[in-house]
């Protein structure tokens, strides 16, 4: 599956399933998706974008978004998402979408229904259902076309949830199916099949008389609303019920079997901390009405799914305060009442400014955001203060173009004159001080005789000679705070407009605006008003790539229109081609005077090395070498070889001056034309051998990371010997399992990044044994998709270097992963597992693919010969060797299968072996196996002994920190305590229940446990 639209929009990423940010993105896709295979002609997508009010370059915007998106879904040769003139279309294969699966599988329920097997159906349904997490397209913004969709899609929703129902009433589960029934009449009260399968869930369940109780609800509701009576079906049914009531007055009553004596229900599953086998849940645990916990894969782990207000005029986000130092004494008389020494000529009003550049485009706030800085009045309490404004920012994101456009739009208001000065703060001959100021007194009229000679001097005449008069001062390109100090004015009637590549955060009574790259809107008006905007509609896509390439730095974008301008026979394509090879890219992002290496190289070449620590430039250098989305510090440390506290200082250093980012505190990253100039630094700066040297210290750092994590949450996994970690003080230790998952939260794609960077450079030891070892925290999150991913590669790396039982490891895993993304092609890759581990007589090894195979067929199949044979083998397999997680594993499976079947004794024979070995070996697996205790319990009716299972296993599933068995646990004994009639204890359970759901994500879970919940809260106790 890649993309799944029913509920919010995601798509399979290279790395994980990843919500689209953009709401035009979303958009977009939305509408191609809910018609696969079909045209759209762009005409149409612009109205489902704007509506009536598109702007003028929408088709470019089109076609920037659709470059986006095929970057994000992994299509950059546009195979999927494809363009055929006059538009586009999403070309799909079968599984490909979830929408599409739903339908796959409504379709076998349906057929297994009519056909008479409500087991089969009721999995089946169950399965579809489970398929949605909540309205189609949720995120999505709603129009015309995807509210038809909705809309549709919402009642082939309600049909199969109808469907799974009458399965369950076919299996005997009437009094499972009561609470969820109340909760959906109550949402669709005009829906007479709901109210009918109410009335005979209700009737089976041996409640008759709430059965008759509910056709006189529903005839109220529905004559309320349409002021007529239910229809034939229903009135029949309630005068059977009438019928059967008056004979049962007249005659003895008759023995009845005990309520769903027949039928079954869902429970929970688990996974050994042993190995790769899935334990399963009991009957029905993937149905959307009762889910079973499920668990986390080979590993045996379980799945566990104040700012400050601004100051006004403030945009929030990109522009921070800078500090307000008080004073403990004050100036005896303020310097605007001190008379000036009569050196001024009247006339000097200097108008200094560069000129305002007639393309200038974007940055609105920006500009707004200043000039409100610029113009503000002081408060009352800072009556003195002066007004200064910092852009910050790297080079080429257009800091000296913005100030003085801004600068432009508030001269007026300082009629005494605007100075400008270039401090050439990012090059090693910066302006001093002394001569700027020497230079702004002449400027203002002071006779150059009269100009001091010490520069204390001559900054307290500058201060002078501005007293009173309203000046503007625009100091750009500043290297710090010390070079911007002595050229501030003392009164507060001039104002200060500063650019700088540094953080200046030590200037005092100072704001600050960080600018970033343009948005992409931004950078498309950029460039069609150079280029002009008729050529840069007639080639979309190309344009598109081009600003792609550019990742939205102003100078890049304005350098390749200036180049296409003045190249008037080059198409587009063109440059957009010469643009493809990254390590031509800077080449060619140059034109006259302009380019980006320049850019660069001016902040390169203004790094200081430290009289200590890490030196930034090779810091910088080395950056480069690292293919992730971003680096940690302990990270950053292990590829420099050096201590972390000399690396944090190089790395701030690269901070300040713009060369990096910091997103969150300890981890950082580059912008992309920065980390193509940081490749090209290492390779001229750096020997081949260091180059090397450091990747590869990096990546085992990741493996024996890896490692570490692995070992806290599923310590007794299944795995290969190898070397022991290195003795490196950058490697990391985990207490908990939740200090493992808040690291593998920020590390996922780096993960991914990791191993293909390792099978790139010829470390395949790392790249096929990174994924398995980590396999524990892929299942605990569910991030399957990453799983394959990584995995695919890992079974390349090892049969690169022809290693068999790595191969199969990795197989193993891969097919696992596979099996829970329902993908076909799990079985082949578990079948060449288990043929390998026999073939090199790895018979634990064989015992986990044997139980990874019983989940495929069951998940492809539903419970069956095949399922039971493998458990079985797999069960026989590790007999020998005594009591382990792994039988304990095979065998709460093949009670779930047997549970399934039907045969209730064979199953608790399982589970009880099962739970014997858990107590016996410990770890988190005994919880599932009471979870399916207490199931199995129930379903005897043996409320008592089902109560006491779910208690335990909530125990368990909490020790382990597994929230889903948590969740679902509680759901469990939420029914068994309404079923006991102890209405509160149910009430607190369901409502925790709903809680958890939420807090992880499943919101099927927790609509279908909440509607249960709100039925409970309608009725008395």
């Amino acid at each position: 599956m890649r993309f799944r639209i029913l509920g919010p929009l995601e798509v399979l990423s290279a790395d994980r399933w990843t919500a689209i940010s953009a709401a035009k993105w979303r958009s977009l896709l939305a509408c191609l998706l809910v018609r696969p295979g079909q045209l759209i002609p762009t005409d149409t997508l612009i109205d489902e974008l704007w509506g009536d009010n598109p702007p003028h370059t929408a088709n470019n915007l089109v076609s920037i978004y659709v470059h986006r998106l095929r970057k994000l879904i992994g299509d950059a040769e546009g195979r999927v998402l494809v363009y055929r003139a006059p538009g586009y279309l999403l070309r799909l294969s079968a599984g490909d979408l979830d929408m599409q699966e739903f339908e796959t599988q409504v379709t076998g329920g349906r057929s297994a229904l009519a056909a008479g097997d409500p087991e089969r159906a009721a999995l089946l349904l169950g399965r579809a259902l489970g398929l949605w997490r909540g309205p189609l397209l949720a995120d999505v913004p709603p129009t015309p076309l995807l509210d038809v969709h909705a809309d549709h899609a919402a009642e082939l929703r309600l049909d199969a949830t109808e469907l799974r129902i009458q399965a369950d009433l076919g299996c005997g589960r009437p009094a499972q199916v009561v609470p969820e029934l109340r909760g959906l009449v109550a949402e669709h009260p005009m829906r007479e099949g709901l109210w009918l399968l109410l009335m005979r869930a209700l009737e089976d369940a041996g409640r008759r008389a709430e059965a008759l109780e509910t056709f006189a609800q529903a005839q109220q509701a529905i004559a309320a609303e349409l002021g007529v009576d239910p229809g034939t079906e229903m009135r029949r049914f309630y005068l059977e019920l009438l019928a059967a009531d008056a004979a049962a007055a007249v005659r003895p009553p008759l023995s009845r079997p005990s309520r769903g004596e027949a039928g079954q229900r869902s429970s929970a599953g688990a996974r050994t901390d042993d190995d790769s086998a899935r334990v399963r849940p009991a009957a029905g645990g993937e149905t959307a009405a009762v889910s079973g916990a499920r668990a986390a894969g080979p590993d045996g782990a379980t799945d566990e799914p104040t700012l400050g207000e601004s100051p006004a005029g403030e945009v929030p986000g990109t522009i921070a305060i800078g500090t307000f130092p008080g004073s403990s004494t004050a100036p005896a008389t303020p310097l605007a009442d001190r008379p000036g020494p009569p050196l001024v000529s009247a006339a000097a009003r200097p108008a200094q400014l560069p000129a305002d550049i007639g393309d200038f485009t974007g940055r609105e706030t920006h500009v707004n955001h200043l000039c409100a800085l610029l113009l503000a009045g002081n408060s009352a309490s800072s009556p003195g203060a002066l007004r200064i404004a910092v852009v910050n920012g790297a080079g080429g994101l257009g800091k000296t173009t913005l100030a003085v456009h801004a600068a432009h739009q508030v001269r007026a208001q300082f009629p005494d004159g605007q100075l400008y000065v270039d401090l050439f703060g990012a090059s090693p001959q910066a302006a001093s001080p002394g001569e700027v100021l020497a230079r702004f007194l002449r400027d203002l009229g002071i006779e150059g005789d009269k100009v001091p000679a010490r520069d204390d001097e001559r900054a307290a005449l500058y201060r002078t000679t501005l007293t009173g008069r309203r000046v503007l001062i625009l100091l750009d390109n500043a290297r710090d705070a010390a070079q911007v100090r002595p050229l501030l004015p003392g009164s507060s009637s001039c104002a200060v407009l500063v650019t700088t590549r540094n953080r200046t955060s030590d200037l005092a009574s100072t704001r600050f605006v960080d600018l970033n790259v343009l948005e992409d809107t931004e950078a498309l008006a950029l460039f069609s008003r150079i280029v002009g905007e008729e050529r840069s509609a007639a080639e979309p896509d190309a344009t598109a790539e081009i600003l792609v390439a550019c990742a939205g730095l102003p100078l890049a974008i304005r350098i390749c229109a200036a180049r296409l301008a003045a190249r008037r026979q080059w198409r587009i394509a063109t440059l957009a081609g010469r643009l493809r090879d990254q390590h031509r890219r800077l080449d060619e992002l140059k034109t006259g005077d302009l380019a980006v290496r320049a850019s660069f190289q001016v902040s390169y070449d203004s790094l200081k090395s430290a009289s200590r620590g890490a030196d930034p430039a090779r810091v910088f250098r080395l950056l480069g070498l690292w293919q992730g989305e971003s680096i940690s510090l302990p990270a950053a440390a292990t590829l420099l070889g050096a201590e972390q506290d000399d690396v944090a200082d190089a790395l701030e250093a690269l901070v300040d001056v713009n060369l990096l980012e910091s997103p969150a505190p300890d981890r950082y990253r580059f912008h992309d034309l920065l980390r193509v100039y940081a490749i090209e630094r290492a390779e001229a700066d750096e020997p081949a051998a260091a180059r090397q040297e450091a990747v590869a210290r990096l990546l085992r750092w990741y493996l024996d990371t890896a490692q570490a994590a692995a070992d806290t949450v599923s310590p007794l996994r299944y795995q290969l010997p190898g070397e022991p970690a290195a003795d490196d003080h950058h490697q990391l230790h985990f207490a908990t399992g939740q200090e493992v998952f808040a690291w593998y939260d920020d590390e996922r794609a780096n993960v991914v990044a990791a191993t293909r960077q390792a099978a790139a450079t010829g470390l395949h030891d790392v790249a096929w044994r990174l994924p398995p070892t980590l396999f524990p925290v892929f299942s605990r999150r569910s991030n399957y998709a990453d799983c394959v991913t990584s995995h695919r590669v890992a079974v390349e790396s090892a049969r690169t270097v022809g290693d068999r039982q790595a191969e199969a490891w990795a197989r193993n895993q891969l097919g696992f992963a596979l099996v829970m993304l329902r993908d076909p092609e799990a079985v082949s890759h578990l079948e060449q597992a288990l043929s390998i581990r026999r073939e090199v007589g790895d018979t634990r090894g064989e015992a986990q693919t044997a139980i990874s195979l019983a989940e495929a067929h069951l998940t492809t199949g539903g419970p069956g010969p095949d399922p039971v044979r493998y458990l079985q083998l797999a069960a026989d397999l590790l007999r020998p060797a005594g009591a382990s997680l792994l039988r304990a594993t095979a065998l709460n499976n093949l009670g779930d299968v047997h549970f399934q079947l039907g045969d209730l004794r064979s199953a608790e024979e399982c589970y009880i072996e099962a739970r014997d070995i858990c107590r016996e070996t410990g770890g988190h697996v005994e919880g599932h196996v009471l979870q399916n205790l207490g199931s199995l319990y129930q379903r005897l009716h043996r409320q008592g002994d089902a109560i006491v299972s779910f208690e335990e296993a909530l125990v368990k599933h909490r020790a382990a920190g597994s929230l889903f068995g948590e969740a679902i646990t509680l759901r469990y004994l939420g029914e068994a305590y309404l079923e006991k009639g102890d209405r509160g204890k149910a009430r607190d359970c369901l409502a925790a229940a709903v809680r958890i759901f939420e807090q992880i994500g499943d919101q099927a879970e927790a609509a279908e446990t909440a509607s249960l919940l709100a039925s409970l809260d309608g009725g008395p106790g």
